[in-house]
């Protein structure tokens, strides 16, 4: 299975209690009356304090604090987004034309010129591959193959509702948790694959979270490979590795359901058993905003 990943391959008030003993029942209304009238009283005929926002004249209300997610934000001339807290500590970007991950037989030579943002300290260790979002001039890319051009094609098209089955462009041979993500200035999809040369397991160490966007302008195309981990796969692909009590059992006589029952339950699995969360990631991906090179 030699094959790209892309196309047809690929969230008291306590009650107190007074230990005094209960007056009779008109007694207590009587008293509750009294209170309440003497309290209100006391209230209209207080004066305003000069230093209390809420009862000074004219004075215009205080703004409620604005919170905002824990995490760190990253800045460049590119591109702007934020890192939730539990994916990685922060980022840094360069430019290149290396051949970039998930295109593992490219054949084309080098890629066109294209921002790489690393995520540092990332949540996961150990994967075959590094964390980062890679962004390209959508023309550009489209002249680097035939399929990548009908990649760009799919993605300016693409108007998807859950549930639906994606394009070949944009599909896998293997792929579970299949979600629409739109970003500050544009849309995408993103799902959760593994690419396969041999016949092994689905595994954290190869397992990722693949993101395919393009600017609401159609000028820039997105794209993130993220290492992601869930807690029933082993550790790597030898097929030898001790399983979790939890895990589905590699079948090579029949390999086909063998990923149907993996992306099965992947697809059942919550955020909080992936790590990074899922959620966080796609968090991570709505967030940003391409200015452009």
């Amino acid at each position: 299975m030699k094959k790209a990943l892309f196309g047809t391959t690929m969230i008291l008030l306590a009650s107190l209690a007074c230990g005094l003993s209960a007056p009779a029942p008109q007694e207590t209304q009587q008293g509750l009356e009294t209170i309440v009238a003497a309290t209100l009283e006391a209230i209209a005929s207080e004066p305003a304090s000069s230093g209390d926002a809420a009862t000074t004249e004219n004075q215009p209300a205080q703004p409620l604090e604005q919170l905002t997610p824990d995490g760190t934000p990253f800045n460049s001339t590119e591109v702007s987004f934020f890192i939730p807290n539990g994916v990685a500590n922060d980022a840094n970007s360069g430019m290149t034309t290396n051949v970039e991950y998930p295109y593992i037989n490219p054949g084309g030579g080098d890629m066109p010129q294209h921002l790489v943002v690393d995520l540092n300290l990332y949540a996961v260790s150990g994967s075959t591959f590094s964390p980062r979002i890679m962004i390209f001039r959508a023309d550009e890319y489209s002249q680097y193959s035939e399929l990548t051009a009908r990649i760009i094609n799919a993605l300016k098209a693409l108007q998807y509702a859950e549930g639906q089955t994606l394009p070949q462009e944009l599909d896998a041979d293997f792929m579970a948790q299949i979600h629409g993500v739109s970003f500050q200035n544009g849309q995408g999809v993103r799902y959760i694959s593994q690419i396969f040369q041999n016949f092994n397991p689905v595994n954290n160490a190869e397992l990722f979270y693949y993101y395919q966007g393009v600017t609401s302008d159609g000028k820039y195309f997105v794209q993130a490979t993220l290492p992601i981990n869930a807690t029933f796969l082993p550790a790597d692909s030898n097929p030898n590795t001790p399983l979790p009590t939890d895990g589905i059992v590699f079948n090579t006589d029949d390999f086909q359901g063998y990923l149907n029952a993996v992306a099965q339950k992947l697809n059942t699995t919550e955020t909080y058993n992936f790590n990074p969360f899922l959620d966080a990631l796609d968090e991570m991906i709505a967030s940003m905003q391409i200015t452009g090179f």
